[in-house]
């Protein structure tokens, strides 16, 4: 196992535009992870343009940056506001990806420290989030006291995409 690094090691901060060359690189690296290689289809220019080029951008990013690392960037956390009508605000973590060579050396745990923070400092009641069943990275979340929604409430989490979002709106 990989030795933990030093606290002063790991820097983490918001991400800028110019981030998020490296961001869309471990998006596409996330999704082979999660065996879903085809999944993205974000542009750098994408991800500037929603995250940067309004006055009210689509997501807010922090970056972990790891002192003398081949690539600095080695990791992100990607996440926006949403609402809750029974607690009022919350956050949703979209992602939160550590290169492979740079996990389980305290750069995610960092990462996600970070997020739950501006979460808590924005008045947030809640950190939303979703782990797939066979991620080994649930035990992490659910030591920090992450409860699993389907076990407990029986909450299924469902998308509507593509034709079938296309349909609906259509039938409005």
């Amino acid at each position: 196992m990989a030795e933990k690094y030093k606290d002063s090691d790991i820097t983490i901060r918001e991400a800028q535009p110019e981030d998020m060359e490296a961001v869309a690189e471990m998006i596409q690296e996330l999704a082979d992870f999660e065996k879903m290689p085809d999944g993205p289809k974000l542009s750098v220019k994408d991800l500037q343009r929603d995250g940067f080029g309004s006055k009210s951008p689509a997501f807010q990013c922090l970056v972990a940056e790891v002192t003398n690392a081949h690539k600095p960037v080695v990791g992100y956390a990607l996440y926006f506001p949403t609402y809750s009508t029974w607690q009022g605000r919350a956050m949703m973590l979209e992602d939160l990806y550590v290169r492979s060579s740079e996990r389980k050396r305290g750069v995610g745990k960092k990462l996600f420290n970070a997020v739950a923070k501006q979460a808590s400092s924005s008045g947030c009641s809640r950190l939303e989030f979703h782990v797939l069943e066979w991620n080994d990275a649930r035990s992490f979340y659910e030591r920090k006291g992450a409860v699993n929604l389907t076990n407990t409430e029986q909450w299924c989490y469902y998308r509507l995409a593509g034709d079938a979002l296309h349909q609906a709106a259509n039938e409005a």
